[in-house]
């Protein structure tokens, strides 16, 4: 209801308005949709129903619970009967305790019909005899005493005539609001206020009418007080008086254009008949529908369906839009009823809610974004891949659960962001009870979130996938820069850079059955940024399944990033094929398979993220065994980290930080690679694990076979701090199998098209 006072109007019944005939006629006589289900509201599908208000109060929907002016100082009084026609706090109380015995009954402190009602149903449940009067023994049952004197309002609580904002016993309660950021129309900022998960609903709402043409004159506000209908200053009434307006979950709009009025019934003619004053049209109150807005114009109580539905009196609030459903609802409704990108966000304490992008805005550096998948069922970790763009400065990406954790810097690194490129790397990510994992960027910039596969326990995955990592070192398959490339169709080309849309094939041999694969992509010397895709060949007849591998800048010397691929048998072994789609060289190493279980294999136990070298802080040369605090491995340093026990393969982020001096990579591997003696014809370098330009930061996902020592090597070509995170291992005693899937986008922080 409106902040200030004003006086209840009455119109007589019969009386008849002219109703305007144009687009924007006022709906004077409306007719409101059916009641949402709770699957429609959890879906955010409402547009065309309505959130009733139903048994309790907002914080029984989730909601936080502000305080109450209680009076102090009162003292128990003798007990004094109530029946129909009682009136005061005391039969406030007993309508509370009712409520709380599961009837649903405004705790206005009158005792009608439907409190003598409900009073003959509690009786009756509780072996009273069943008068619909409230005796000493139903008070009882009830635990209601009758209290008298005490002082109200209570100290710290200030009535201003209208409500009791900025009271000291509010200070708490009032942090809890926000209000609108930016200019709505004509309202100003801050002039909205409202609890965090509704206030979006309202300035969408405001936000749309008035760019649809409605004028919003004067709009809101939160006013701490109890209903319009009752003591507004709560005077003797309970906690079940306090007005939607109090939790920040109502707004008023254009108060004199559309005051609340009683009307009343003449003859036949139902009060629901007799037409309302309003300026709104119809279309202003569908639009708040698909907000989850609820209409005070369908009048109060028990309301009116549509004009033939019989009311001797109705109460109508046109003015009035409020909330009526859970924070999650609001949450789900707001991500439906918005044209922008709407992201789950995740605060320092772990609270959750939504945030709507604006036109240009880009998820700010120290968003914490809530990924919620849909994952087949027992599945208990994801295999994603991350693309991000749009960064104007160099940050990071770091994969998390979604509790509480303040933000800064995180001690583990996922991705690597650099400003005016495009990113993109696989990765790993357990999955909360919620199916849910967290990403945490400090910088400005979009990502996109794209599902490869799941790992999921043997007892629901009997049919997953398990890994075998291809020993003593991974299989090169293409090399356009020295070997002649071929595609699919047998035509070949001679070494050099490929021409962009060219199909390249691969093939490896195996004397097992992969059904996919994880190789590793190495792009160099592009003429233009771009990306490579993987997938199965033209020449195929299973159907393609595309995965975009790795994205690459036309400002690097070389990309790197690994990728899982489907794979095909053939007569000339497993195969798949890959595309560029700008002109470059490409060198492709498949570094494991995944087969079924019955060809063996190993089974994948996610961990939590964990730093294992970082030379940038203090770490110990690996052949000196002298202690180092940021110091570079020099180039040609190899730098070797003990694997958990039992491990055949270890996930790790790898990172490099490139010194002022020249590009190279680094090269993860199991160590006993390193130490080979040299072959006839030579046997190609272990894969980069991550390419490195001077004083540029790049980390990618990679999975390095395991010595037989139980450890495993990483060198660089070139000096460089070197940082390993560790976030999973392949081994006989895991159980979580893959499930590779056609790759399914879940989140997409771009503007929508």
């Amino acid at each position: 209801m409106l902040a200030g006072s004003w006086t209840v109007g009455t119109v007589a019944g019969g009386a008849t308005t002219a109703t305007a005939i144009a687009a924007d006629a006022p709906w004077t006589l409306p007719t409101a949709p059916p009641y949402c289900t709770t699957a429609q509201a959890d879906s955010g599908e409402v547009a065309n129903c309505v959130i009733r208000a139903g048994q309790g109060l907002p914080e029984s929907r989730g909601w936080p619970q502000p305080p109450f002016p209680e009076p102090s100082g009162q003292t128990v009084a003798d007990w004094v009967n109530l029946a129909i026609g009682s009136t005061g706090p005391t039969v406030s109380k007993v309508q509370a305790a009712l409520n709380n015995n599961g009837a649903s009954l405004f705790a206005d402190g009158k005792f009608g019909a439907q409190t003598f009602g409900a009073v003959k149903v509690f009786q009756a449940a509780k072996g009273l005899p069943v008068t619909g009067v409230v005796d000493q023994a139903t008070a009882d049952a009830l635990k209601v005493k009758r209290m008298t004197g005490g002082t109200f309002p209570p100290a710290g609580w200030v009535w201003q005539g209208w409500g009791y904002n900025g009271s000291p016993a509010l200070a708490a309660w009032e942090k809890l609001l926000v209000g609108n950021p930016t200019q709505i129309g004509y309202l100003k900022p801050n002039q909205l206020k409202a609890l965090p998960d509704a206030l979006p609903l309202f300035t969408g709402f405001y936000n749309e009418i008035q760019a649809r043409g409605y004028v919003v004159k004067n709009g809101g506000p939160y006013v701490f007080r109890c209903t319009a209908s009752t003591s507004k200053d709560c005077k003797g009434l309970t906690r079940y008086a306090l007005s939607n307006h109090a939790y920040g979950l109502a707004q008023d709009i254009n108060t004199n254009d559309n005051p609340m009025v009683a009307y009343y019934a003449s003859g036949t003619t139902s009060a629901c008949a007799v037409p309302m004053r309003t300026d709104m049209p119809r279309w202003v109150v569908q639009v708040a529908e698909k907000w989850g807005l609820y209409w005070g114009g369908y009048a109060w109580s028990s309301g009116c369906a549509s004009p033939s539905t019989w009311r001797t009196k109705v109460t109508r609030d046109p003015m009035h839009f409020e909330f009526n459903g859970t924070p999650a609802q609001a949450r789900a409704i707001l991500k439906k009823a918005s044209s922008l990108p709407c992201l789950d966000v995740v605060n320092p304490a772990g609270t959750l809610s939504v945030h709507c992008l604006e036109k240009g805005e880009l998820p700010a550096a120290n968003t914490r974004i809530a990924v919620t998948t849909t994952p087949p069922t027992g599945a208990t970790a994801a295999l994603v891949q991350l693309y991000t763009v749009g960064a104007t400065q160099p940050g990071s990406l770091t994969t998390e659960d979604c509790a509480a954790r303040p933000n800064g810097p995180r001690t583990t690194t996922t991705m690597s962001v650099r400003a005016g490129q495009a990113t993109m790397s696989l990765t790993t990510v357990p999955l909360d009870s919620a199916h849910r994992f967290c990403l945490y960027q400090t910088a400005a910039f979009n990502t996109v979130v794209t599902v490869q596969g799941w790992f999921a326990p043997s007892a629901s995955a009997p049919n997953g996938l398990l890994y075998t990592p291809i020993t003593p070192a991974p299989e090169r398959t293409v090399d356009t820069a020295t070997r002649t490339t071929c595609s699919p169709t047998s035509v070949c080309l001679p070494a050099g850079p490929v021409p962009a849309g060219t199909e390249v094939m691969s093939t490896f041999a195996s004397h097992l059955n992969p059904a996919a694969a994880f190789a590793t992509f190495t792009i160099s010397d592009p003429t233009a940024s771009g990306t490579l895709t993987s997938g199965s060949c033209s020449n195929q007849t299973t159907g393609t399944i595309v995965r975009s591998a790795t994205t690459f800048s036309a400002n690097d010397d070389a990309t790197t990033s690994m990728s899982l691929v489907h794979t095909f048998a053939t007569e000339l072994g497993q195969q798949f094929c890959s595309k560029l789609s700008q002109a470059a060289n490409e060198t492709i190493d498949v570094t494991g398979i995944f087969t079924p279980a019955t060809d063996g294999g190993t089974a994948f136990a996610p961990s939590t993220p964990a730093r294992v070298l970082d030379t940038q802080r203090c770490w110990t040369d690996p052949v000196t065994a002298i202690e180092k605090c940021n110091t570079t491995v020099r180039k040609g340093a190899l730098v070797r980290a003990a694997a958990p026990a039992g491990a055949r393969a270890v996930v790790l982020h790898v990172t490099g930080v490139g010194a002022a001096t020249s590009a190279g990579q680094l090269q993860a591997a199991a160590c006993e690679v390193f130490f080979a003696k040299p072959t006839t014809p030579p046997t190609p370098a272990p894969p980069a694990a991550v390419q490195i330009a001077p004083n540029v930061t790049n980390t990618n996902f990679v999975v390095v076979p395991v010595s037989a020592s139980g450890r495993y090597c990483v060198k660089t070509t070139t000096p460089a701090h070197i940082a390993i995170d560790l976030i999973g291992t392949f081994s006989a005693s895991a159980d979580l199998r893959l499930l590779a899937v056609k790759p399914l986008k879940i989140l997409d922080t771009r503007p929508r098209a």
